[in-house]
This record gives C-alpha cells, structure tokens and sequence, in this order.
C-alpha cells in the first residue's frame, strides 16, 4: 500500500485550495485599489473560488497519478463538476437573500426610531453589537437559533439577534469566480504530479 505523502490527488487539493485562500486578499487588493483584508484568506466567496480549485486540483491528480480511465477520476470530474455548480447556484443565491435581509433588518426596522417596538436606528446599527451574547435582556436564557428566537419570544428579539450578527452574504462565487478557481486547481494538479512523476 502506497503512504499517505505519495498520494497526488490529497496533496493537490490541500495545496489547491490554500493557495487559492492565500490569493483572495491579493486579488481583492488589486480589484478595490489598495484595500488589503488579510481576512479574505480564511473567507468564503470571492476571487478565486477556493471550493473550485480544491476539487478541480483534487480530480487533476487523481487523474495523473491514475489516468483518466480510472473510476477515481471519473468520481472526483462529476463531484467537482456539483460543487462548482453549487457554488454558483445554490450558495450565491443564498448570498443573495442573505444580503436582502440583512438590508431589510437595517433599513425598514432601522427608519422606525419612533415606533413602540423600540427597534430604532440606534438599535439596529449592525456594527455596534457584539456576537457573542448568550442571554437576551433581563438574563434569560437566549434561543439557539433564530428560528427559536422568533417563536419562544417574538419578532423583535429575532430583529435584535439578526441585527446584532448579521447574515454572512458572501458565501457564493460568480461564473468568472469559478473558472478561475477551476483554472488554480487544474494548474496546481498538474504542478504536483509532475512534481511527483506521476506525468
């Protein structure tokens, strides 16, 4: 049995999707004009789709190390071929909605500084509020997840929890995103395996 460190296919999509986490904060300089967020490499979304590079590089050294007869590959070609699908489908969409919440929470609920439900604009400023409380007012117990939060006690409490830990709204990739993730893995697959021998 071959050890774990002559496997190519693991060993290029660990290095594929770390470097392309490594490239998002580089890409995201140059695309805003000199904004840095080293946080943009431990994120999802943005450029390149590391989901894509990691299961692209992962089928590209399957297949050097295997060829491209072998039923691994062919398993990981259609895997890949979900994933990225998803990441512009599903997820992106989930982007979306997530960003329309989040803009609904801050907007509608935060024009209502008069109202009797005390869901002001000073009340719904998304970034004045800390994650990580565990107890709503009056130190009881908070609900585990929003949706407990809107039947156990109400619709302003799951307003405050939404406002206070906002929705994450990048979570997808755009087609260009994707190819270009594509495009890391399957050069990363190839840099392994010949790296390797396997080519």
């Amino acid at each position: 049995m071959a050890p774990l460190s002559e496997n190519v296919g693991l060993i290029a999509a660990v290095t594929g999707v770390v470097v392309a986490q490594a490239l998002k904060p580089c890409t995201h300089f140059v695309a805003s004009g000199g904004r840095f967020r080293p946080a943009l490499a431990v994120s999802s979304g943005g450029f390149p789709s590391s989901h894509s590079a990691f299961v692209t590089a992962l089928a590209t050294g399957v297949g050097a190390q295997n060829g491209l007869g072998d039923g691994a590959f062919a398993c990981c070609v259609v895997v890949a071929m979900v994933v990225m699908y998803d990441a512009m489908g599903v997820r992106r969409q989930a982007g979306f909605h997530a960003s329309a919440i989040n803009s609904l929470v801050a907007g509608v609920y935060g024009t209502q500084s008069g109202s009797s439900s005390g869901l002001g604009a000073a009340n719904l400023d998304v970034g004045n509020h800390p994650a990580t409380d565990v107890e709503s007012e009056g130190g009881t117990p908070r609900a585990d997840t929003l949706t407990d939060t809107l039947f156990d006690e109400g619709f302003e409490a799951f307003v405050r929890r939404l406002q206070e830990r906002p929705l994450r709204e990048h979570i997808g990739h755009t087609p260009v995103q994707v190819i270009a993730g594509a495009v890391t893995g399957v050069v990363i697959g190839i840099v392994i395996g010949l790296s390797m021998g396997e080519v």
